[in-house]
């Protein structure tokens, strides 16, 4: 099941219309953004390791895949990701109304309340993002990726 059709460059659910919780929420995010910021893809195609994300409060977790052809998101943790993020699905809300500019590398939104916030919780453990000092570029794309604004 396609999530969006966007610009050539789909969003896929791989479990479809059973995909948790998790993988629809970061799925239906990803799919808006390619449709409202076709720049984005270009971005996504630069991403070429998984990334995951963990929902701490549901237990669910997806891995997004991108591709020259579209991205896709599957349920759990599937291959190596480079970067994962646990967080709870509000924390994950949260970080998708952060702003982000030049491709994630001038993050913005966390200069903001809400991205001090977001801010706070990474440094009390309480939003995990594994990979933030290893592959900072990468986190920040993801960031960039998935935030609505």
């Amino acid at each position: 099941m396609a999530v969006a059709e966007t610009a050539g460059y789909p969003v896929k659910l791989q479990s479809g219309d059973s995909a948790n919780g998790v993988a629809t929420i970061v799925g239906t995010l990803l799919g808006q953004n390619f449709e409202n910021f076709p720049e984005r893809i270009a971005l996504a195609k630069r991403t070429k390791r998984p990334v995951a994300v963990v929902s701490t409060d549901t237990d669910q977790a997806c891995t997004i895949m991108f591709r020259d052809h579209g991205a896709v998101v599957h349920d759990g943790i599937v291959g190596k990701p480079i970067v994962t993020v646990r967080a709870s699905v509000d924390q994950i809300l949260d970080v998708s109304q952060l702003k982000m500019k030049a491709g994630g590398l001038w993050p913005v939104g966390f200069f903001t309340k809400r991205g001090m916030g977001v801010l706070g919780q990474i440094l009390r453990h309480k939003l995990v993002v594994k990979g933030l000092l290893t592959h900072t570029v990468t986190s920040l794309r993801t960031i960039a990726l998935v935030s609505v604004v």
